[in-house]
């Protein structure tokens, strides 16, 4: 009986340590187990490489500087050179007919300005030159060589005469020698005003008048071509008529021209290309 005791109280031992066994391998922590699979040498499985961040957004361009404009939104205009006023004493005039250069029924200075232009053209100057003047604007041909009779000599005689390349004072060119050969010679100066006006006392040397082509504008500014025609407004041509003798240093004004300002417009196909619209 006492043997048989013993080996029971055997057994009972041997099935407890066998529950502590099972019970401590279902509950050992992951951790362990891994260590335990690292021992017996797997390697582990490396951890997922983070992802990259995101690059910056970059900053968009600044805008450029902008020049600041004038009052009313456009460049600054460069002020027209003022034509000698009242107008220095010359040989001719002549009158142009409005509807000649002011067609329509609510004409503006620059509309005037491109006809005159245009008949300049057409006459054969091509070269003309702007001024300011109260109430309007002038616009000055450059200086031909003409016969007694006003009529042009054929080019290039009737060019003859160096335009002065640089611009100077007009008191440089009053003192200036007329150098041109022997003959008669002609400027035109046609002027837009709605203001009344006399001829000056003193007429211009020839130097003077022969600056008037290089000494203006080549085109006449927006604030004046936009200004109305109105109905005081009235175009004139007036004729500088020069003659250089033989026995003089420069040329001087004829007063009065032998030839009417209307003669001299035809006979230098202004009035044509005028009346031609």
């Amino acid at each position: 009986m006492g043997v048989h005791f013993l080996l029971g109280m055997l057994a009972l031992m041997l099935a407890a340590c066998g529950a502590r066994d099972q019970s401590a391998e279902v509950s050992a922590p992951p951790a362990a187990v891994e260590s335990v699979e690292q021992a017996a040498g797997e390697e582990p499985e490396s951890a997922p490489a983070p992802e990259p961040a995101p690059a910056p957004t970059p900053e968009p361009p600044r805008p450029a500087a902008m020049r600041p404009p004038s009052a009313n939104g456009h460049a600054p205009e460069i002020a027209l050179p003022a034509f000698p006023w009242p107008p220095p004493r010359y040989s001719a005039f002549a009158n142009i007919a409005v509807e000649w250069v002011a067609p329509g029924t609510e004409p503006v200075l620059g509309e005037v300005a491109r006809q005159l232009e245009r008949a300049f053209n057409i006459a054969g100057y091509g070269e003309s030159s702007y001024y300011r003047i109260p109430g309007g604007f002038a616009l000055a041909s450059r200086i031909e060589h003409i016969r007694a009779d006003a009529s042009p000599f054929d080019a290039p005689e009737r060019w003859a005469v160096d335009t002065p390349k640089v611009r100077e004072g007009f008191i440089d060119y009053i003192r200036a020698l007329f150098n041109a050969p022997p003959g008669f010679y002609r400027v035109i100066v046609f002027v837009v005003t709605d203001q009344d006006f006399a001829a000056a006392e003193q007429a211009p040397s020839s130097a003077e008048a022969r600056a008037w082509v290089t000494g203006g504008g080549l085109r006449l500014p927006e604030r004046i071509a936009a200004q109305p025609y109105g109905p005081r407004h009235y175009t004139t041509a007036l004729i500088y008529e020069f003659e250089r003798r033989h026995d003089e240093p420069q040329a001087s004004v004829l007063m009065p021209s032998p030839t009417q300002g209307r003669d001299h417009l035809e006979r230098a196909g202004l009035w044509q290309a005028l009346a031609a619209r």
